[in-house]
């Protein structure tokens, strides 16, 4: 999903979260990128709810303090939507030129966005000719309130955008396109990222997007849940919940740890819906041979990092988890920063700022 503005010289990726707001700025090399800039910043309480900034000038603020402290310089930004109203489903249609298919997608798009079609923005890539003479086409479709409030709110910062696009787009060029020793392109994979309010599952198969989905389940619902339980404060519960180890839980269960006990019946929740996004992923392809099972999971976002969890959701599922680290691929050149972010977190950044210094994701 492009807004196709005037070029800048200098722009960043900022990914904005229900929890913080992560910035990077990266400069395309000879021999793979170099990363200038890193940064991140708590987003401001109550600023943005179901994906849509509700208080644009409190996150310009904060956006413009974050890019401050990490010394970034830029006149524009890419930024990224998700969530449950986003919509990202490829789809077969009749072969035709490119200024049907825009009249026509509008058309193909309300049978999958959730709500009105003239409220969404709506973007298609044709990712393919069919042998039946059809061809396969990408559809991304985003509320327009999601869009212009992201829109408001790198405004209230003193950038322009240069580009919206999708988080798992974002994910998918910095962790799997970057990387030239990784083959999941030939393979179906899922990219999971756990955020504060929400986990998104996508699933790319060899090379193409070809399901999205999003689980009402995040951090926020193990922190909250031991809020409730334990009368702790949201500061003492996350502290807590991040001192957890969940490895326990495979072979012995949560034995005498009530903090484990509490929260087990929330990620075990996450589990299944994980689950049932990969085996719808599956039941779409039968009668297309032999149908492919996903073989690993990118793991990322901050409830990535709960102690345990990857190692607990490839027990569960029977499938490979790897928790990335962007910076791990050997064409990425990275400085000392100042920020203490994981870089697991970070990805999706990433993979924003290289949006115009490297080759856009399949999709994007």
């Amino acid at each position: 999903m492009s807004l196709n503005l005037f070029s800048k010289d200098k722009f960043v990726g900022i990914d904005i979260g229900h929890k913080t707001i992560d910035v990077a700025q990266v400069e395309r090399t000879n021999n793979g990128f170099r990363v200038t800039g890193l940064g991140y910043i708590e987003t401001p309480p109550d600023s943005v709810q179901d994906g849509v900034v509700t208080d644009p000038h409190a996150v310009g603020a904060a956006i413009k303090q974050c890019l401050r402290n990490s010394h970034i310089s830029a006149s524009a930004a890419n930024v990224a939507v998700a969530g449950s109203t986003v919509v990202v489903r490829t789809v077969k249609m009749p072969n035709m030129p490119e200024d049907a298919l825009r009249k026509s997608i509008r058309f193909e798009a309300g049978r999958y966005v959730p709500s009105s079609v003239e409220e969404s923005y709506i973007e298609c890539e044709v990712l393919g000719l069919l042998d039946d003479g059809q061809m396969e086409v990408l559809i991304a479709a985003s509320p327009k309130d999601m869009v212009e409030s992201r829109l408001a709110a790198v405004d209230a910062a003193g950038l322009d955008v240069e580009n919206v696009d999708v988080e798992a787009f974002a994910a998918y060029r910095s962790l799997i396109e970057a990387d030239p020793l990784n083959n999941a392109s030939d393979n179906a994979i899922a990219i999971i990222d756990i955020g504060a309010k929400t986990t998104d599952v996508s699933v790319v198969d060899m090379g193409a997007f070809s399901l999205t989905r999003s689980i009402p389940i995040g951090g926020d619902s193990m922190t909250d849940a031991l809020v409730n339980y334990f009368k702790l404060s949201p500061e003492e519960a996350e502290d807590g919940k991040r001192s957890l180890d969940l490895s326990p839980l495979i072979n012995d269960g949560p034995m005498e740890n009530a903090p484990l006990r509490v929260i087990q019946p929330m990620v075990d929740e996450l589990v299944r819906e994980i689950r049932r996004s990969l085996n719808y992923f599956h039941s779409q392809q039968t009668g297309q041979g032999s149908p492919r099972a996903v073989t690993q999971i990118y793991l990322i976002g901050g409830g990535s990092l709960l102690n345990g969890l990857p190692k607990y959701l490839g027990h569960r599922l029977g499938i490979e988890v790897i928790t990335p680290d962007p910076f791990a691929n050997s064409r990425f050149t990275v400085g000392e920063y100042s920020t203490s972010a994981d870089p697991r977190e970070l990805s999706v950044a990433v993979g924003l700022a290289m949006r115009r210094s490297g080759k856009a994701a399949a999709a994007a």
